[in-house]
């Protein structure tokens, strides 16, 4: 049945049993599911651009936890308004919201993390509410505002939003499995659903005579009219499935008779237009989309910023990581004395600062997890896309992994007692930066197509571990079985950055030899050095043995930023692909 949105703000209410299709019919206005029969139309056209007039509220509360509600209500202005909004307008929404919402005690307050207590679970649900209310939308879209809330925290939800909504105009369209009557009574108008078919639309207070007279179910003394009306349509305990479609028939007919014959139920076709939801076809449309799409990602650079130093989880634990890792290396392996004996200690250094390094880029999986579901619930109400938000991830996470490597770096290099001079320390530090974040952009990666915690780690550990196998160290590249050797050995971040990291260290050094009692000389690798006199190995002499002397350190560095680059766009793919 056709139901154009009503011309002056209401609140509507749509309810009935669990799979009533309540969920599929706010998605369906939404136009987040495109509908098997039939159309949505806006103003009589159906291309449109919803977005532009509504937002939508989801099940469950998706927010960085260590932004305060203020920041919160602030980041979601500026992402969703226009650029050239001045911040004095922001700064007043903001606080409008706060005060209609009944958040200005808590404004400062953090929302709360799983190490740190914020805000309580009803003020965290206004907050996710204000974050789409801040920005004044037409339509606000409910799914369960009042899931997981006690039944005086879910009422004082609701209050706050019909304050907000009448206020300024807002119209409200709300799904609740089965509300109080406080929560019930909040609400204009209600449409209840059984099996995805209308069993009722009206106001809430001709509910009462519906049910007496309609259906012949009064609502007895003292009983909740919502909660009636649910155990009337809900064939939850008909076993039966043919008596299931026969009951839903019968009242679904009773209604229909009921409303043919009271006035009070027909709807109008004429409706003054809602708002300018029609799409925008103009050769402008494409300079300002770029203008927004770069302001976006300023005001998600700097939120992200923000996180960022905020979150332990995001890199206040890697740094303690690395940290450790730089002192275990420094006291593990100090002083490396410049002999041959001791060259494949030079060699475990590399591997292991290429590969225990990049193995910890997992312990920002459940961060970037957080963010994913901030990103998912913005990006379909329209406030930017895929492309902004892996570009300011891409740019904010730069400087915390080159803290991360550069703390490593510093305890680690000279104790150990590597290539010495400036110029291989800043090269080992660079390279060790650029596998970092590789390694970082493949958990992004992972994480993004897998968005399950647990999953998400065993994967990511399981890759990290597999190109520890093919990367050359544990046995010789050319020695690898010809299937591993000519894909998994070229593609892997690890393989480029060892080599660049052994070449880099050994490349130009030159290395005792043990002097035996026969007074031949013994060095663990051949040596070009032996035969011109020397009892000694060059530097050389083990990358040719490893076959990596003729490698361009240059094209080494740019293949391995390219995969980096690889893996940004793969996230950046991903992220676009999954709605969900």
């Amino acid at each position: 049945m056709r139901r154009p949105l009503p011309h002056a703000p209401s609140h509507q209410l749509v309810m009935g049993p669990s799979g009533a299709g309540k969920s599929t019919l706010l998605d369906l206005l939404a136009r987040r599911t495109t509908p098997s029969a039939g159309k949505v139309l806006l103003n009589g056209e159906d291309d449109f651009d919803i977005t532009s007039l509504a937002s939508y509220v989801e099940q469950s509360d998706a927010l960085l936890g260590v932004l305060t509600v203020k920041e919160t209500l602030y980041f979601s202005a500026r992402l969703s308004l226009d650029p050239s909004t001045p911040a004095d307008v922001i700064h007043t929404r903001v606080e409008a919201s706060l005060r209609d919402l009944g958040l200005t005690e808590v404004a400062d307050n953090r929302i709360g993390t799983a190490i740190q207590r914020g805000v309580s679970g009803g003020q965290k649900r206004r907050v996710t509410i204000g974050a789409s209310l801040v920005t004044l939308p037409r339509i606000l879209f409910l799914d369960e505002p009042t899931s997981g809330l006690d039944s005086r925290t879910s009422t004082e939800v609701l209050s706050a939003i019909k304050t907000f909504a009448l206020r300024h105009g807002v119209i409200v369209i709300a799904t609740i499995h089965q509300p109080n009557w406080e929560t019930f009574s909040l609400f204009d108008k209600l449409l209840l659903l059984a099996h995805g078919r209308e069993v009722y639309y009206g106001p809430i207070k001709r509910l009462d005579a519906y049910l007496a007279d309609g259906l012949n179910h009064p609502v007895p003394l003292h009983a909740n009219p919502s909660d009636h009306a649910l155990d009337v349509v809900s064939t939850d305990f008909i076993t039966n499935p043919d008596e299931s479609i026969s009951h839903i028939a019968r009242i679904q007919g009773a209604w229909e008779d009921y409303a043919a014959s009271h006035s009070e139920y027909h709807m109008l076709d004429a409706y003054p237009p809602i708002g300018n939801g029609m799409r925008v076809k103009s050769e402008a449309k494409l300079v300002q989309g770029f203008k927004i799409g770069l302001s976006r990602t300023w005001y998600l650079v700097q939120r992200n910023w923000i996180n960022y130093s905020r979150n332990l989880l995001a890199y206040g634990v890697r740094l303690g990581m690395y940290l450790g890792m730089g002192i275990l290396l420094a006291t593990v392996w100090v002083n490396l004395p410049q002999t041959s004996a001791k060259i494949n200690d030079r060699l475990s250094v590399h591997f292991f600062s290429v590969a225990f390094l990049g193995f910890m880029s997992v312990a920002g999986i459940p961060a970037f997890l957080e963010e994913r579901q901030v990103f998912i619930r913005e990006r379909l109400n329209g406030q930017y896309g895929a492309g902004p938000y892996v570009l300011a991830n891409s740019l904010v996470t730069l400087p915390y992994l080159f803290a991360c490597a550069l703390l490593f770096a510093v305890l680690s290099y000279w104790s150990i007692g590597l290539h010495p001079g400036a110029g291989p320390f800043f090269r080992f530090l660079g390279i060790l930066f650029l596998a970092v974040y590789a390694a970082e952009s493949q958990s992004a990666l992972i994480a993004a197509m897998v968005p399950i915690f647990v999953a998400a780690l065993a994967l990511a550990s399981f890759l990290n571990g597999f190109w520890m196998c093919v990367g050359g160290y544990f046995i010789k590249a050319v020695n690898l079985p010809r299937f591993w050797y000519y894909w998994a050995h070229f593609i892997d971040f690890q393989t480029y950055a060892f080599d660049l990291l052994v070449y880099n260290d050994l490349k130009g050094l030159t290395f005792a030899c043990e002097t035996l009692a026969d007074g031949s000389c013994f060095c663990d690798y051949p040596s070009s050095l032996i035969a011109q006199g020397e009892c000694a190995l060059a530097g050389e002499d083990v990358l040719n043995w490893l076959d990596i002397n003729g490698i361009s350190f240059k094209l080494y560095a740019s293949v391995l930023l390219m995969i980096t680059l690889v893996y940004r766009l793969l996230l950046f793919i991903v992220l676009s692909l999954k709605k969900r």
